[in-house]
Parts: structure tokens; C-alpha cells; sequence
């Protein structure tokens, strides 16, 4: 059986993405994905690549489905992650959700909303990644898919 990756549901919206959220900073959004074809999202997770200290206030993601992209206009929490204090490196936090339905032109939104406030500056940073499953639906049914001549 094949299965499809991320890649074929989604694109990266700007190259932030390629460098880890550093979860000391101050809240706000951090990037996102275009969504590329019918899809649903099944699974949150957060990789972690800077050990999040002991005693840090615990820091937040939130993940969003934008029906325009980069326009906060209309958003949906679809969930977020709190990452707990002493995550070491390489452990993933994740959290498994109702399944939410994407469709082609949607963005999902990686928004850092609680920052961790950490004495000794080794906070935590990591990357945001998520589970796709296929969402079957012809490209001719759907609103904003557009073929070209």
C-alpha cells in the first residue's frame, strides 16, 4: 500500500519554518501550510530540539485552519500543545484530535501563544509537525480548485 506524505497535502507557506520555534520568544504567529488537496489533519505534535528547562512557565502552541492564507479572518483552533517542563531533546509531544477537514487554498497556522519565561535562557525550541490522512474528493467538485486551459 502507498502512502502519500505531507508534501502531497501541503507546502510550506515562507522558509521560517525550516528553523526551530524558539519558545522563549514572544508570542505570536510563527508560520504555516497551504493546504494543496483535500486532506484531514488527525494529529498535533511539537519536536523538541532545545531542552525545555525545569521551572519554566510551560510554553503553548496552537494550530489553526485559516480559510484564506495569512488572513487570521475566519480562523479555527483546531488545538494546541502544551509543552511540559524538562521535554528533552527529541522527545515529541503530540495530541491526538478529531479529525479536521482541509480543503485546497486553506492554510494551517503555527501560532506560539504562551511564552516560556525561563531563568537560565534554555527554554525550549522545536518544530511544529502534524499526521495527514487523504480526504478523497475530486478536483472538479471542489470551490477552489480552478483547472486551467
Amino acid at each position: 500500500m502507498y502512502n502519500k506524505s505531507v508534501s502531497d497535502y501541503f507546502i510550506p507557506k515562507s522558509t521560517s519554518r525550516l528553523t526551530a520555534e524558539n519558545l522563549a520568544a514572544s508570542a505570536a504567529v510563527y508560520d504555516g501550510m497551504l493546504c494543496t488537496r483535500a486532506c484531514r489533519i488527525s494529529r498535533l505534535m511539537f519536536i523538541v530540539t532545545t531542552l525545555v528547562a525545569a521551572d519554566t512557565t510551560a510554553p503553548k502552541v496552537e494550530f489553526n485552519r485559516r480559510p484564506t492564507p495569512g488572513s487570521a479572518t475566519g480562523e479555527a483552533k483546531i488545538g494546541d500543545l502544551t509543552i511540559p517542563d524538562e521535554t528533552a531533546v527529541g522527545e515529541v509531544v503530540y495530541k491526538d484530535i478529531e479529525p479536521v477537514e482541509f480543503a485546497p487554498g486553506e492554510e494551517l497556522s503555527f501560532e506560539h501563544v504562551t511564552q516560556a519565561a525561563d531563568a537560565s535562557s534554555a527554554a525550549g525550541a522545536g518544530y511544529y509537525a502534524f499526521e495527514v490522512e487523504d480526504s478523497p474528493e475530486e478536483a472538479a467538485n471542489q470551490t477552489d480548485m480552478v483547472a486551467s486551459a
